[in-house]
């Protein structure tokens, strides 16, 4: 439509123009009569050829306003695929120092533990709501035992539950049918180390004589020969003395985020007390 409508304006202006060179030629004559209707074509027409030509600067000025609009929006396209390709290459490089960051702590805790040990993958989570078990890509035939302790970067995960040909699955200490023998480090107080679900941990039969408080690290005794001597279960973040009994209640957070594993190591020894 703008094209055609373009052509009829020139159209009309070449003809206009036509007329008024012819009026100005005959005007040569100087005849008054002629002199009036060229006094008359030109008032009537010059409104009108300048309007024409207002319009023809518009529309030109619109129809290369919308080129260089077109152009741009192409431009900013590309300019957001280029940027979406670098925000993706840096959470890939982002992604890849944060596994690189863990594999080097479990090599760090690997010869920590001067103990034979295999790593592997969390690849899911048990669905149910009265247990706290996940599901490693490692199983017997990678020489993965049931009861074998199961660490991470940060401390203690659980151990080997089940035991399949590929998989293994591994109860976590928060587990309501976990325990293990613990103690305080800063006292060397002495507890049952109980799961209570969700994310948290209590230091039972600890007598309301000790000296424990917020804060204190809990680790593992290594009696029992559950798990490796002085590795981390959590922090105690509250004791109550004021409960019935002989006992305080004492509450333990994991130091590990049990619910964002992602690898770990599992030492290949069943029963760490027989170890030499």
């Amino acid at each position: 439509m703008r094209p055609r409508f373009r052509f009829r304006a020139s159209l009309i202006i070449t003809a206009t123009l036509l007329l008024i060179i012819s009026l100005l030629s005959l005007s040569l004559k100087r005849s008054p009569i002629l002199e009036k209707v060229e006094g008359m074509v030109v008032s009537l027409t010059a409104p009108g050829l300048h309007g024409l030509r207002y319009v023809g600067r518009s529309l030109s000025g619109v129809w290369e306003g919308y080129f260089y609009l077109v152009g741009v929006q192409k431009e900013n396209a590309a300019l957001r695929q280029r940027l979406q390709e670098y925000e993706q290459k840096e959470l890939r490089y982002q992604e890849a120092q944060h596994t690189l960051a863990r594999l080097e702590s479990l090599l760090s805790l690997k010869k920590q533990v001067a103990l034979p040990v295999t790593g592997a993958r969390v690849i899911a989570y048990d669905p149910s709501l009265w247990s706290r078990c996940a599901l490693l890509d490692q199983g017997e035939d990678h020489g993965v035992k049931r009861g074998q302790p199961v660490l991470s970067a940060g401390g203690i995960v659980g151990r080997i539950l089940e035991v399949y040909p590929h998989y293994s699955k591994v109860m976590l200490i928060v587990d309501r049918n976990s325990g293990a023998d613990a103690m305080v480090q800063r006292t060397r107080v002495r507890g049952i180390l109980q799961g209570k679900g969700a994310n948290r941990c209590s230091l039972g039969y600890v007598p309301k004589s000790a000296d424990v408080k917020a804060g204190d690290l809990v680790l593992a005794s290594g009696l029992g020969g559950v798990f490796p001597k002085g590795q981390v279960f959590g922090k105690i973040s509250g004791a109550n003395k004021k409960t019935p009994g002989v006992f305080q209640e004492i509450e333990v957070t994991p130091v590990v985020d049990l619910s964002a594993l992602e690898e770990v190591v599992v030492v290949k020894v069943v029963n760490l007390a027989a170890t030499p």
